[in-house]
């Protein structure tokens, strides 16, 4: 018998804009970025404590309501994807509405709270109102209200990534929030000429280096074992001769634990010429180098970390950039061999992850725009997924978004979590945290196969640094 889940769906409902989309903005077009981008959600998980036991916390209708009134400037995520050929999508902003869900979880969530929301001690399927997007019917954002018996709810967002990117989530999240408390906030912009490259642009070397490794151009010499059974159903139950269980891990980084790691990836060389690393700059490096350890792949053979970067952080003396919604992100890859780890130190991975991470200019945006036009057909251009492996890690540092203080009028978040299952062995997603100042900072949410996990939660570095390690 199949094991029962937590979880009961009360209400399923649809949520259409206030006023219907003015015939005028009935169509959005979407740029090659995210043309190019994946038919899959983003998973966004954010739990909040109902300390004050409110009988009318996180009241659902008020959500709705302020949900309905904020899409009349977010028409498009009301609407549906439809094909026009070529391997191009735009938006029919159609108002069919954005799957809203309301659910119960038989349990309390201050139990979970204890363990860091850890997602092997909940539920966290059932948490999300919609994992696969598998026709032009299914929504583009779809939102789930999950109630506990000790009244916390958690609030669960999948936002098509074919339209939008992390960046865009928060900015969305931020400004339902802010309707809801009635504060004012910037309406997004859709206009795609933001993102247009100059006429002088020139395609760059570095440009192509990009554009082959991450789209499907890219020719894969390494063979990655998905299953170790070639005979094995893809979703069976891991056995002897299947893949990999995969585990997860929360580490809680405070200021104490940070500084301390900062202070140690500094020589005194560095000290004496006033060479600074920043926080994240260590933070990464650490991370990066207890990751390669765990791995224990042959001294020599190169692992990848491959770690998103934000165009508009790029984008100089452009005000209108930080309302752009739509997809402007490049992947930059940190590469290192055990042999590399073991004859270096923390502040030579630091220097070398800030300095990759400042390579990736504006130009190489507009460089890459540019290729895409060189083809009519888009498929050309679709990004070739790459799965994670002992070979390859995903990093993704969204610490700089908003999501800590996404108040609807019954205060800021607990916790931020993702649903980071689909990526694999080896994702890892860094949140921030605003509940003090002097205490927790970071929270990052880790996946690695269980025998890497076991080795990078006793790695000295985790030890020595994390507060608190929830596995």
């Amino acid at each position: 018998m199949a094991p029962q889940t937590r979880i009961r769906v009360t209400s399923t409902d649809w949520i259409t804009p206030s006023e219907p989309t003015p015939v005028h903005r009935r169509l959005t077009p979407l740029s090659d970025w995210d043309v190019v981008m994946f038919k899959s959600y983003t998973p966004l998980l954010l739990f909040y404590t109902n300390n004050d036991n409110l009988p009318d916390f996180m009241n659902t209708q008020l959500l709705k309501c302020s949900l309905s009134e904020v899409l009349t400037d977010f028409y498009p995520l009301a609407g549906r994807l439809r094909d026009i050929g070529l391997g191009r999508d735009e938006i029919d902003n159609n108002d069919a509405g954005v799957l809203f869900i309301e659910a119960e979880y038989r349990d309390e969530l201050n139990k979970y709270k204890r363990n860091g929301y850890l997602p092997s001690q909940m539920d966290y399927h059932h948490m999300f109102p919609i994992h696969f997007y598998s026709s032009s019917q299914d929504p583009l954002l779809g939102i789930q209200i999950t109630r506990f018996m000790d009244g916390g709810v958690a609030l669960s967002m999948m936002m098509l990534h074919k339209i939008a990117d992390m960046y865009s989530v928060s900015y969305f999240l931020d400004a339902w929030a802010k309707k809801t408390r009635d504060v004012e906030y910037e309406p997004a912009l859709f206009n795609r000429r933001l993102i247009e490259f100059p006429m002088d642009t020139v395609i760059s070397d570095e440009a192509i280096a990009h554009y082959r490794e991450d789209h499907r151009v890219s020719q894969q010499n390494e063979c990655h074992l998905v299953r170790m059974d070639p005979n094995q159903q893809k979703y069976a139950k891991t056995s002897a001769n299947g893949p990999m269980p995969l585990k997860s891990v929360i580490l809680e980084f405070h200021a104490t634990g940070l500084q301390l790691c900062k202070k140690d990836a500094h020589t005194e060389e560095m000290i004496a010429s006033k060479k600074w690393l920043s926080t994240k700059d260590t933070l990464f490096a650490m991370l990066i180098r207890a990751i390669i350890r765990c791995r224990q792949m042959p001294e020599d053979v190169p692992i990848k970390m491959k770690v998103s970067v934000n165009g508009r952080s790029k984008m100089k003396n452009n005000r209108e950039m930080d309302y752009y919604f739509g997809n402007w992100m490049v992947s930059q890859d940190i590469t290192y061999t055990l042999q590399e780890v073991e004859e270096t130190n923390m502040a030579h991975t630091a220097i070398t992850f800030r300095q990759q991470m400042n390579k990736i200019k504006a130009p190489l945006f507009h460089s890459i725009s540019k290729i895409y036009t060189l083809h009519e057909d888009m498929t050309v251009n679709y990004l070739n997924y790459h799965l994670n492996s002992h070979v390859q890690s995903t990093a993704n540092d969204v610490s700089m978004l908003p999501f800590w203080s996404s108040d609807f009028g019954y205060g800021i978040p607990d916790r931020t979590r993702s649903y980071i299952t689909f990526g694999g062995n080896g994702c890892m997603i860094i949140f921030s945290r605003g509940d003090n100042s002097h205490g927790p900072i970071y929270d990052v949410q880790l996946q690695l196969d269980a025998n890497s996990m076991r080795r990078f939660i006793d790695d000295p570095d985790i030890q020595k640094y994390t507060a608190e390690i929830h596995y």
